[in-house]
């Protein structure tokens, strides 16, 4: 019986192209910069939004207003017809929301609200 000899390596024999491999570790070194510095960016980014101040205007000349309901786009909005004695239940002109005459009912009023 004849028995056959074969040389055992070890991993660190291997001849490796270290070059390639330098290489490879190399560009994803860069993506990992770049990548980085886009973080970076939208940090500062972000740490540079400043919040708009609040400006409601209370005076907005809107109480005893009627708010219709248009027919054709179901939007409701504040009409420029005012709250008086005689009833009227609805109105006919062109709706601000979606640009077409239409009908539009009257279904509520803007009231002040008392101040305490």
């Amino acid at each position: 019986m004849k028995l056959k000899h074969r040389k055992i390596m070890a991993a660190d024999e291997f001849d490796f192209e270290d070059e390639e491999l330098d290489q490879n570790e190399e560009a994803l070194g860069d993506q990992l910069d770049d990548i980085q510095d886009n973080i970076e960016d939208l940090q500062d980014t972000v740490d540079d939004i400043e919040e708009d101040d609040v400006d409601i205007e209370i005076d907005n000349n809107i109480a005893n207003h009627l708010i219709a309901e248009c027919e054709n786009c179901k939007g409701i909005f504040i009409s420029a017809m005012i709250d008086s004695e005689q009833e009227v239940e609805s109105i006919n002109g062109i709706c601000p929301l979606c640009n077409k005459d239409t009908v539009q009912n009257l279904k509520w009023i803007v009231k002040d609200y008392p101040e305490e």
